[in-house]
């Protein structure tokens, strides 16, 4: 019995999936400390970025499923992003700490988010005229 070549289609898709998910997860813990050092001014430890940022995509998706489940129309969208930003300032306050080993507060942690999101806005940004480049290229010239 063997394989369709769909299947095999099918599991190369997943598996870049995978890819793009972990290599996601790791530089946003990237983009975290280096937004955690510009607000804080000393640099987290890479792992406990890394786990603020896995517990607060979970934190972010089980609050997002609870308040689709809640709110009905339109202003669900915009409330789901201000719950998840606050969800991330709650975990990046709770397991980020600063030079003493105390919490750096909701405040700071606000603006860790901001500044945050703002790189990587950049980011995408940058990553998606890379991308429109490329297959922009690939389209004129094929």
């Amino acid at each position: 019995m063997g394989t369709s070549s769909l299947a095999a289609l099918a599991g190369m898709g997943l598996f870049a999936m995978l890819v793009m998910i972990v290599v996601g997860i790791l530089v946003a813990a990237l983009v975290l400390s280096v937004a955690f050092r510009l607000v804080v001014g000393v640099m987290p430890s890479y792992l406990r970025a890394l786990g603020a940022v896995v517990l607060s995509w979970v934190a972010g998706a089980v609050a997002m499923v609870i308040i689709g489940m809640v709110s009905s129309g339109g202003g669900g969208g915009l409330l789901s992003l201000i719950v998840q930003f606050l969800v991330g300032a709650f975990v990046v306050n709770y397991l980020l700490l600063s030079q003493n080993g105390s919490q750096i507060g909701f405040g700071k942690a606000c603006l860790v988010q901001v500044i945050y999101l703002v790189i990587f806005l950049v980011l995408a940004m940058i990553f998606a005229a890379l991308m429109a480049v490329f297959f922009g290229s690939m389209l004129a010239h094929g």
